[in-house]
């Protein structure tokens, strides 16, 4: 598929917002939601993670979108809890970007916060850029979660996630530890140090009541997944 095959197929896609809920996991009240885009395309010809694949070779595409998508996930959003919006460093790399976030995340930086994503290349280049994005972020008082920590293929920063309010902990641990006990001593090991250094974890994946159960033994924070209710909104 070329670019411009891509790009009509995207602008056409009908667009909605799954919010997901992050759960206490002491109350089991709502502590947040977190904004997950999605793209209703015919025939399933591309999937919401290829078109962000594609798009990460089109940097004015990506940031026209992502301007759009985060908008409408902020306009959408109607419950009065945090709300964690997904951002790659890859769409406020220019002035123009730079500028245009400064604004949007200020005005809602009191009920958001910016979930760093990678872009999925593990090269020095793009964790500088996400490097600098967490320093620009923290600069400006916004709150962050780093997310997907643990799942294959992602890299492991101290600094990303030492300048981190939230540690997202990937579903792959829960797999692993219904697949081998041990691995269980090692995630309390991540989890202490993240409640010994002031932050906040969320572990993701949760999906029956075995993993819940699992989370609950562990002394996380907070727990998100399919086990609990989500709501969309069509756009």
């Amino acid at each position: 598929m070329n670019m411009k095959e891509f790009k009509n197929i995207i602008i056409e896609a009908d667009y909605y917002t799954k919010y997901e809920a992050i759960i206490d996991i002491n109350t089991t009240d709502v502590y947040a939601y977190e904004a997950l885009s999605k793209f209703e395309i015919d025939n399933k010809i591309i999937t919401t993670e290829e078109i962000f694949r594609y798009l990460h070779h089109n940097n004015e595409l990506f940031y026209k979108l992502e301007k759009r998508n985060k908008q409408l996930q902020i306009q959408n959003f109607n419950m009065n809890t945090k709300l964690f919006l997904n951002f790659d460093a890859d769409i406020c790399v220019s002035e123009e970007q730079e500028k245009y976030w400064e604004n949007f995340l200020i005005k809602n930086k009191n009920s958001i916060v910016v979930e760093i994503t990678e872009n999925g290349s593990d090269d020095e280049t793009s964790a500088k850029i996400m490097r600098n994005f967490s320093t620009w972020l923290s600069d400006k008082s916004i709150d962050t979660a780093l997310d997907d920590f643990g799942q294959d293929g992602s890299m492991f920063s101290f600094f990303m996630m030492n300048g981190s309010k939230y540690i997202k902990i990937d579903k792959s641990f829960l797999q692993q530890i219904k697949s081998n006990r041990n691995f269980i001593y090692y995630l309390k090991g991540v989890l202490h140090t993240i409640k010994l250094n002031g932050q906040k974890s969320i572990i993701e994946g949760v999906e029956t009541k075995q993993d819940l159960e699992i989370a609950k033994s562990l002394g996380c924070d907070y727990v998100q997944g399919y086990y609990f209710d989500e709501y969309k909104i069509i756009k």
